[in-house]
């Protein structure tokens, strides 16, 4: 034993391997430790307190504060060790930028927790969509937020100068900006989406030959899905190049068909036809008020009447076409209206 005790290894001691592993080790224990007074103690403590703030802040810092324990251990094992002058100081960096690093994973999840916690259910409760829209931007924007500060950091503890950094991107701006000019301008869509707002989640949209619903707003990207049920991804600079239609911000859809009656109708027939259709645009289920019924042709062997009537908002579409075409059909038959058809004469002739 004392022999062993005696051996040395890259010219250190034994007893200070033994040492600088006591203290690696311990940080794991001890941080191991740490994580089961937070789990299975403070956690219960937390939980009988009135608000979810310590409850979402002990969520967020339980990992965290393990990984700083065992960064701090490990770093007490290397001082052990002696190592090298020129070796400790990039050594204390590294482990400065890790902790720096652990400590963003915390702020990010306190901040994901808060959010999840008290604005969700609020915009979650409110009318509008405005803040359905911001909410997944809030959350990508913390999130830069919180890791480019820690980069930054990380940058000035690894020895650079944060100025010159900074001014050396200043002047690589230009280059950055034709490399990335793409990027950009579907950045600048999106802040034109907010700012004029031609759309909200949940509108339906004509863009660019697509017809559906917005799902997603996105900085760069918005997602649409259409009336086949296919999700697709659209630059958001897509909005700012060319026209959209928002179908939703009508405030009914206006069908026009052509109804054409027997001439054996008659002045009073078609009077009639008139009232009905007029009756049955302004009353029938799903239909807002404003129907057109006109006599607007004579046709070669018919009388031409114009319809026009409007599908209120929110109503189904395609039920409520089928549900008015078969009241004019029924209408039409009791009040004994014959509808007109196209008709063709063919005449034959045979050589003597």
């Amino acid at each position: 034993m004392q022999d062993f005790l005696e051996m040395t290894f890259l010219g250190i001691p034994t007893p200070r391997w033994l040492y600088a592993l006591a203290y690696i080790v311990g940080g794991f224990v001890v941080g191991e430790i740490a994580s089961w007074i937070s789990k299975n103690i403070l956690s219960r403590i937390f939980a009988k307190t009135k608000t979810k703030v310590d409850d979402i802040l002990l969520a967020a810092i339980q990992k965290p504060v393990v990984a700083v324990i065992v960064f701090l251990g490990i770093r007490q094992g290397i001082d052990t060790l002696t190592v090298a002058p020129g070796v400790a100081p990039w050594v204390d960096k590294v482990i400065v930028i890790m902790i720096s690093c652990a400590v963003a994973y915390a702020l990010q999840k306190l901040f994901d927790g808060l959010i999840e916690e008290y604005l969700v259910p609020y915009v979650q409760k409110s009318e509008g969509n405005l803040d359905d829209q911001l909410l997944p931007i809030l959350r990508k924007l913390v999130v830069i937020i919180v890791w480019a500060i820690t980069v930054l950091f990380a940058i000035k503890e690894a020895g650079y100068d944060i100025g010159a950094l900074l001014a050396g991107l200043g002047i690589g701006g230009v280059a950055i900006a034709l490399a990335a000019k793409d990027t950009l301008s579907n950045f600048f869509g999106s802040v034109a989406i907010f700012v004029d707002r031609p759309f909200m989640i949940n509108d339906r949209v004509k863009v660019a030959g697509y017809d559906g619903t917005i799902v997603e707003i996105g900085i760069r990207t918005s997602r649409l899905k259409t009336l086949d049920n296919r999700v697709v991804t659209l630059p958001n600079s897509l909005f700012t190049a060319g026209a959209i239609e928002n179908v939703s911000s009508e405030p009914s859809t206006k069908i026009t068909s052509v109804v054409q009656f027997e001439q054996s109708v008659g002045y009073e027939g078609v009077k009639k036809a008139l009232e009905i259709l007029k009756d049955i645009g302004d009353n029938g289920p799903g239909l807002a008020a404003g129907a057109v019924a006109s006599f607007t042709a004579f046709g070669e062997s018919s009388y031409d009447v114009t319809f026009i009537y409007f599908i209120a908002k929110g109503a189904d579409y395609f039920a409520t076409v089928n549900a008015t075409n078969l009241e004019v059909l029924r209408r039409l038959a009791e009040a004994h209206l014959p509808l007109a058809y196209p008709t063709r004469v063919v005449i034959e002739r045979k050589e003597s």
